[in-house]
């Protein structure tokens, strides 16, 4: 995920950290759940392996947001992201599995 979603998630208030930051770069995908449980965090990404409600629900993480986007510029990933705080903010309270695509978004529990 491009880093300007740090700051354009911290700017409205949300606590939100990279791989990058924390050194974990090409950790498996088991390796990010549990460094999520760690921090009660998240996670947000474009890797289609994390839209798996099995792995959702065996993890205790705060939630999942799965970015499938035909375009994946650093601008319409954050425009997708504005518009989706626009409208499910809330959403962000509890846990959920959300898969973000080009025209929808799928919200799970």
């Amino acid at each position: 995920m491009p880093f300007a979603l740090l700051g354009f998630l911290r700017n409205r208030g949300y606590e939100a950290d990279h791989l990058k930051k924390l050194e974990k770069v090409g950790i498996r995908n088991g390796e990010v759940y549990k460094v999520a449980e760690q921090h009660g965090s998240w996670i947000l990404t474009r890797d289609s392996d994390f839209r798996s409600w099995h792995k959702f629900v065996t993890h205790n993480v705060s939630g999942i947001i799965v970015f499938t986007l035909s375009d994946t510029t650093t601008r319409n990933i954050l425009d997708m992201m504005r518009r989706f705080l626009k409208k499910y903010s809330e959403k962000l309270t509890s846990k959920h599995l959300i898969i973000i695509d080009d025209t929808t978004v799928k919200i799970y529990d």
